[in-house]
C-alpha cells in the first residue's frame, strides 16, 4: 500500500506492507476512523457529556491500495475508484465522496463506546424530503438488564445522497470479528452490527443529533455550503512550527502538531484535550499538561491560556489535581507539578515575545499567584515528609503498578516536579522561602536518590526506569552535566531497544515483558515502550550533549518519525510499542506522543 502525506506542495510517500488506518475529528468531540479491525472503529459524536458511536463501517468494492493524508481530508484509492473523507469542523457531520458512482454499504452500531449490550437495539429507517432518516432507540432488555422495555435514549442519523440515488434496505444483522480487539484481549472481540443501507451514489453527507429536526438542519447546511467548509478547512491546515531541512522529519512534525490539534475539543463552554483516540476520549489532567507545551510552540496562546486557567480552577482541596477533569476519585501526584512547569514556560514565552499584557491583566496574574501559592501550601502540608515530595499508589503516570509495586512514597520525577513548583513561585513572588525550600529539596534528593552512578526510581527502590529522563527534563539542576552524562551512560544500555526506543523497566528485571499484553496491563509499565518518553529522553540527551548521545537521539527521532508517517493511524503518533520491535500499539493517536515529538523537533530547530 502506498501512503502519501501532502502539505503546502511538499509530500513524502512510502510503500508499506501493513494495513493502514486513519483518523479525522471535528474539533468538537466527534471523530471518525476506518480500517482498524476494532469495535472502536467508525463514526462517533459527543452526546450527553460522553460520546456515542453511530456508524461501524462504510464499504465499497475493491481493495485499498493507496492512502493520502492532505491534512484537511483523507483520500483512499482502489483499483477502480477514489474515496474522500472529510469532517467539517464544529459540526456533527461526515462527508464521504467518490470519483465515480458506486454502491456504498453502511453498517450501523449505535451505542456508547464501552456498552457491549446486544439486546434492545431498534432501528427505523425512512425517507423524507430527499434525506434518509435513521432513527435509533435503545431500550432495556431483561436478558441483560434489571428492567425490560424501558426507554434509554433516541438519536437520529440523517444521510443525504445524490438526488437520483438507488437506495435499498437490507435490514440484516452482520457479525463482525475484530482481530485487533482479539489481539489486545479486549472483549468482546465480536459483535453483530446492523446492515441497514445500500446506496448507489457519489456523495454522502452523514449528520447526527438527538433531535431529528436538528440533524436534518445540520445535514442541509453542510450540503448547501460544502465548498465553503472545504475551503475554510484547507486554510486551517497550516501550522506555525518551523520547517526543518529534512523533508520527512518536517512533515512528521507537522503531522504530529496537526494530530495533537485534532484532539482539542472546543465548545461554547470550555476547551479541553482528549488524551487519545479512538478510546481515550476523556480529559486527563496529566496528559493535557504534558502535551500543552507543543501548543505554545504552535502559538495557540489563547487555547493554552484557557486550558491552564481551567485546570488551575480545578485544584482540589488538598492542593492536587484529579486524574480526570471533571474531578475523579483518583488524584494525580504529578499533574500539579506539570501545571506549575507549564505556567512557568507559558509566562516566559509571552514575556519574551512582549505580549504578556495582551493575554493577562495584572489582576489575573495576581489571582493566579494566590491560587498557586495556596496549592503549594496545601501540598507541602499534605504531601511532604522530611522535605521530600511523597505520593500514594497509582498516582504517578505509571498508574497500572499496584500493591507492593505501586510507586508510593518518594519518586524521582515527583521530586523534580516539586522543584518546578518552588522555581516558579520564587520567580513570581521573589520570596526567599521558596528558594530555601528548593535548596533543601535539591540537597535531600542528592542524598537519598543519587547512587554515584544514577538516580534511583524511588527513595527505597533502585529499579532502573526511564523516569530519570523526566527528572532531567524538568530539573536539570539536580545533577551536574558530568553527573548526568555518567547517569545516562549507566542506564541507557539497560533500557535501550535497538529499534529506537526505551523499555519502561530494566530489561534484566524479572518482571520485564518483551511484548505488549494488550488490555492486560502486565506489560504496560514493565517493558512496553512509550513514544512520549522516548521523545522526551531524546530532548534531554540532545540538550545535554548531542555529539555524545547522537546515536540514541537520531535513532529515537527516526523511529518516531516513521511511526507517525507510515504506521497506525497515518499522521498520528501512537501511545506505545512492544519492546521487542517497533509497532503502533495502544491508542493510535496519543496526545503526549505527538506533543513530545513536536518539542523534540523544535528543540533541534532552535539550536541550529
Amino acid at each position: 500500500m502506498l501512503i502519501t502525506h501532502c502539505l503546502d506542495n511538499n509530500s513524502v510517500q512510502k510503500n508499506v506492507d501493513n494495513d493502514t488506518s486513519f483518523l479525522l475529528t471535528n474539533r468538537k468531540g466527534g471523530f471518525f476512523n476506518l480500517s482498524i479491525s476494532s469495535k472502536y472503529r467508525g463514526l462517533f459524536f459527543p452526546f450527553k457529556d460522553e460520546v456515542i458511536k453511530t456508524l461501524d463501517d462504510i464499504r465499497i468494492s475493491g481493495k485499498i491500495n493507496a492512502v493520502t493524508n492532505n491534512f484537511w481530508n483523507i483520500e483512499r484509492n482502489t483499483h477502480s475508484n477514489k474515496e474522500s473523507f472529510f469532517m467539517p469542523f464544529n459540526t456533527e457531520s461526515l462527508v464521504y465522496e467518490l470519483d465515480k458512482e458506486e454502491e456504498i454499504g453502511l453498517l450501523f452500531d449505535v451505542r456508547h463506546p464501552y456498552d457491549s449490550r446486544i439486546w434492545g437495539r431498534n432501528y427505523k429507517i425512512t425517507k423524507e424530503k430527499g434525506n434518509i432518516i435513521v432513527e435509533y432507540t435503545k431500550t432495556t432488555d431483561n436478558r441483560e438488564d434489571a428492567t425490560h422495555g424501558e426507554h434509554e435514549f433516541t438519536v437520529f442519523i440523517v444521510i443525504k445522497a445524490n438526488q437520483d440515488s438507488n437506495i435499498s434496505f437490507p435490514d440484516e444483522w452482520e457479525n463482525q470479528s475484530y482481530s485487533l480487539d482479539k489481539e489486545r484481549n479486549s472483549q468482546p472481540s465480536e459483535r453483530f452490527v446492523f446492515k441497514g443501507l445500500k446506496i448507489v451514489s457519489k456523495k454522502l453527507i452523514i449528520s447526527f443529533s438527538e433531535s431529528k429536526k436538528e440533524s436534518i438542519k445540520i445535514c442541509n447546511k453542510i450540503s448547501a455550503n460544502l465548498n465553503k467548509f472545504k475551503s475554510l478547512q484547507k486554510k486551517y491546515s497550516k501550522v506555525s512550527i518551523k520547517d526543518t531541512k529534512d523533508k520527512k522529519i518536517n512533515l512528521a512534525a507537522k503531522c504530529a502538531i496537526e494530530s495533537l490539534d485534532s484532539l482539542l475539543v472546543k465548545t461554547d463552554k470550555e476547551t479541553n484535550l482528549y488524551a487519545g483516540l479512538p478510546w481515550f476520549f476523556q480529559f486527563w489532567s496529566r496528559d493535557t499538561l504534558i502535551s500543552i507545551k507543543a501548543l505554545m510552540l504552535d502559538k495557540e496562546y489563547a487555547t493554552v491560556k484557557t486550558i491552564l486557567m481551567n485546570l488551575t480552577d480545578n485544584i482540589s482541596e488538598d492542593g492536587l489535581l484529579s486524574n480526570r477533569i471533571p474531578e475523579s476519585i483518583i488524584k494525580s501526584a504529578d499533574s500539579i507539578g506539570w501545571l506549575f512547569k507549564r505556567w512557568d514556560e507559558f509566562i516566559s514565552i509571552l514575556g519574551k515575545e512582549k505580549i504578556l499584557s495582551k493575554y493577562f491583566k495584572k489582576s489575573e496574574l495576581d489571582s493566579l499567584i494566590n491560587k498557586l501559592e495556596h496549592s503549594m501550601n496545601l501540598i507541602f502540608k499534605n504531601y511532604t515528609i522530611d522535605n521530600l515530595a511523597k505520593n500514594n499508589n497509582q498516582e504517578t503516570w505509571m498508574d497500572t503498578l499496584y500493591k507492593g509495586d505501586g510507586r508510593n512514597g518518594a519518586r524521582i520525577e515527583i521530586q523534580a516536579l516539586r522543584l518546578c513548583m518552588y522555581t516558579l513561585l520564587y520567580k513570581l513572588t521573589n520570596k526567599n522561602i521558596y528558594k530555601d525550600m528548593k535548596e533543601k529539596l535539591l540537597s535531600k534528593v542528592r542524598e537519598i536518590f543519587w547512587t554515584g552512578n544514577y538516580l534511583k526510581d524511588g527513595h527505597d527502590d533502585e529499579t532502573i526506569r526511564p523516569n530519570i529522563f523526566i527528572a532531567a527534563y524538568l530539573a536539570p539542576e539536580l545533577l551536574t552535566k558530568e553527573e548526568w552524562t555518567k547517569c545516562f551512560n549507566h542506564i541507557l544500555p539497560k533500557l535501550w531497544l535497538e529499534w529506537g526506543g526505551l523499555a519502561t523497566i530494566n530489561k534484566s528485571h524479572p518482571d520485564f515483558h518483551n511484548d505488549n499484553a494488550g488490555e492486560d496491563s502486565s506489560s504496560y509499565h514493565h517493558g512496553d515502550s512509550w513514544y512520549w518518553i522516548n521523545n522526551l529522553a531524546a530532548i534531554t540527551l540532545y540538550r545535554l550533549n548531542y555529539n555524545h548521545f547522537k546515536g540514541y537521539v537520531d535513532k529515537i527521532t527516526g523511529a518516531s518519525c516513521d511511526e507517525i508517517l507510515f504506521n497506525g493511524f497515518i499522521g498520528c503518533h501512537s501511545e506505545i510499542s512492544s519492546a521487542s520491535q517497533k509497532k503502533s500499539q495502544g491508542c493510535l493517536n496519543q496526545a503526549w506522543s505527538n506533543a513530545l515529538f513536536v518539542e523534540l523537533i523544535e528543540e533541534m530547530n532552535n539550536s541550529n
